[in-house]
């Protein structure tokens, strides 16, 4: 729960650079996030936000066993089990993306997403459901394969995946300098994905499966 309000409060933060004129200079392109009421955006954020919580707290609390083991696992043992989870699910989300490109789902589901030409981050919750059930199936299964994992693990392991989804949105450039540069490396990132290149650019954690498939721009 702390990790929902907390991206939460990340996608207020972002969506305030992107929208105040006052940072307009930020922006990575000045046209429209995407063409859809606010009312439509608003109404399906909240129904992907709602469900979001749905999908992970259900199977954590259904079926606990499958996923994490209470364990003495020192610091070293839960960053290498978030590490692997993390691995896993960025692979397998990059065949599951990928896939949604093809014409029939890509009109069926993953083309809602990609009415966001230009995404700020509140468009990281602008999605069909099924790819929310699909992305979060995907971490379930990497934590599975990889698991049970000590439940820290499984917590830096989500809190590393939702918050990387909502930043590689966020359509602008992160002040910060040095600091910033590998986010805003990804944000560019996935913002080429979504503007100019759908072929591109497919998985959302880092660039080493599209290196791997030759599909990195």
């Amino acid at each position: 729960l702390a990790i929902f309000a907390f991206d939460g409060l990340l996608i207020a933060g972002l969506a305030a650079l992107y929208n105040v004129p006052r940072f307009a200079h930020l922006r990575l392109s000045p046209r429209p996030a995407v063409k859809a009421p606010v009312s439509q955006r608003v109404r399906t954020g909240a129904i992907i936000g709602a469900l979001s919580l749905v999908f992970v707290l259900v199977p954590l609390f259904a079926v606990p066993e499958l996923f994490v083991v209470a364990s003495s696992a020192g610091a070293g043992a839960v960053a290498l089990q978030a590490f692997a989870i993390l691995v896993v699910y960025d692979f397998a989300y990059y065949g599951f993306h990928r896939t949604l490109h093809v014409k029939r789902l890509m009109r069926f589901a993953h083309g809602v997403h990609h009415r966001a030409r230009n995404p700020s981050a509140f468009e990281s919750f602008y999605m069909h459901p099924l790819e929310l059930a699909g992305g979060l199936g995907l971490l379930f299964m990497a934590t599975w394969l990889v698991g049970p994992v000590d439940p820290a693990a499984f917590l830096v392991a989500f809190f590393v995946y939702s918050t990387m989804n909502i930043v590689i949105h966020a359509g602008v450039h992160l002040p910060g300098g040095p600091l910033v540069a590998p986010l805003n490396f990804f944000i560019r990132k996935h913002h080429v994905h979504h503007q100019d290149d759908f072929g591109k650019n497919f998985s959302s954690l880092t660039p080493l499966p599209d290196v791997v498939f030759g599909t990195a721009a």
